[in-house]
């Protein structure tokens, strides 16, 4: 062909192009990833939300969904801590909400185009395992729930209750309801109130502590023990007589029960490891506790109960007037 000829559409093209050489300027080609592997990491990815979005293309509203169920989640671990109880409860609602519409938009959102490093299902992965070690590490070091399996602790706790734990140790004095594994079975976790600390000297005559010489100092409450009422209704027995009592020590005070049908088991005068706390059921004579089995190791505590976030009584209704309370 010479130089005033026309060219010709039909020729071949030129060897660059026919040896597939790519063109500089060109922009790699963006795919429309796989819903399923969002799905799967909208459902497991928890408390990560909104992580299945990035996956699909959709890295701002993946960000939204994060900062908003991060602000919600915040809320409620700050609630349980300072203990702010109706908060806490308050938060429960708004943060089972947004995982559900975060997935239901993760179900329903049209894709973007993505570019993704490595292959969608490995990139799940890794978005459903940080989600698992973000629950995992909450529930190591900041909050956790405990359902109460026995009567042990009423009428502070009754079967049935659920309940968050303040995680730690470091803080634990006299008064609080703790969390811990018993000392004979550490995959066993119990929950009582500790009643002296390393260095105190404790006595127990008819369910009555002394500590340090000194008797706790307990004040009758008229009123009738309705917990026993629940109880013997579903059971078909007549309630068992009780009396309440509150209880104060170290300027902490709450309300234990004794039962005159039952013998209060006594403890003698005893001196408290360091590194030790003593422990005892508000249920104070129907308690399996530190009057049995000794004392429990400090490093055994996994943190104070501080809020009765759900409470359902066995084969009976929901306890909504339970649900919110803080725990004395």
């Amino acid at each position: 062909m010479t130089a005033n000829e026309p060219p010709n559409p039909y020729s071949a093209p030129n060897a660059a192009l026919a040896d597939g050489a790519a063109d500089e300027t060109a922009q790699p080609r963006r795919r429309h990833p796989s819903r399923l592997p969002a799905l799967a990491v909208a459902f497991f990815g928890s408390p990560l939300l909104g992580a299945g979005l990035y996956l699909l293309g959709r890295p701002r509203r993946f960000r939204a969904w994060a900062i908003a169920g991060g602000l919600l989640l915040a809320t409620m671990i700050v609630a349980i801590r300072l203990p702010l109880p109706r908060l806490a409860v308050f938060a429960i609602g708004p943060i089972a909400l947004a995982a559900l519409l975060a997935l239901v938009d993760t179900a329903i959102v049209k894709p973007g185009e993505a570019r993704l490093i490595g292959k969608p299902w490995v990139l799940a992965l890794a978005l459903i395992l940080a989600g698992q070690g973000s629950a995992r590490a909450i529930r190591q070091w900041l909050v956790e729930a405990f359902q109460m399996p026995s009567g042990s602790m009423v009428p502070t706790l009754l079967v049935g209750d659920h309940v968050f734990v303040k995680k730690g140790r470091s803080s634990v004095a006299r008064g609080d309801v703790i969390a811990f594994e018993f000392p004979v079975d550490r995959s066993t976790d119990y929950m009582k109130r500790v009643v002296a600390v390393g260095g105190d000297v404790i006595e127990v005559r008819d369910g009555v502590p002394s500590i340090n010489g000194i008797p706790l100092a307990h004040e009758p409450i008229a009123q009738p023990c309705s917990f026993r009422d629940e109880s013997a209704s579903s059971a078909g027995a007549e309630p068992e007589p009780c009396t309440l009592v509150r209880e104060t020590n170290a300027g902490r005070s709450y309300t234990i029960v004794f039962e005159p049908e039952h013998r209060a088991m006594d403890q003698p005068r005893t001196v408290i490891p360091d590194g030790h706390v003593f422990v005892m059921g508000d249920n104070r004579d129907n308690s399996y506790d530190s009057r049995k089995w000794g004392t429990v190791p400090v490093d055994h505590i996994k943190g104070t109960a501080t809020v009765t976030w759900w409470s359902k009584a066995p084969g009976g209704p929901v306890r909504w007037s339970r649900v919110g309370r803080g725990i004395d």
